[in-house]
């Protein structure tokens, strides 16, 4: 891969906060987390543009008593078509389930799915997080 250098100037209080950053991130060097926060940059202006195809996963915690709760999660999945690509499950307790979805599409498929799990009774919790 090739790669063009560039100069940037910034305040000292905004890369204070970059090499904190870079620390905690373990990051060797500045060009490396700037690239990171580009990318992130550019994949969150596609997601609100809805361009391009994502990837990401939905986590949801369920109750795993509630009343045809994994059969309509399960649906849902099944409904989505290629989109899901894979899936786990985790016994959290005696009556709470994880699942953690991955999925592939464009930004409208993956909110939707994360909607629709989102709605099933006995969802506790779900969070959409897109990679890229």
């Amino acid at each position: 891969m090739s790669v063009k250098r560039i100069a940037i100037s910034l305040e000292p209080k905004i890369l204070k906060r970059l090499e904190a950053s870079m620390g905690r991130r373990v990051y060797w060097n500045r060009s490396k987390a700037v690239a990171d926060i580009l990318r992130d940059w550019f994949s969150n202006e596609e997601w609100v543009n809805g361009k391009g195809i994502k990837v990401g996963t939905i986590s949801l915690v369920y109750e795993h008593h509630t009343h045809g709760v994994l059969d309509r999660i399960t649906d849902i999945q099944h409904d989505s078509g290629a989109s899901v690509i894979a899936t786990l499950h985790v016994h959290l307790t005696h009556e709470e389930c994880l699942e953690v979805i991955a999925a592939k599409g464009t930004a409208k498929q993956i909110q939707k799915i994360a909607d629709c799990l989102a709605s099933v009774r006995g969802v506790k919790s779900c969070k959409l997080s897109v990679v890229c």
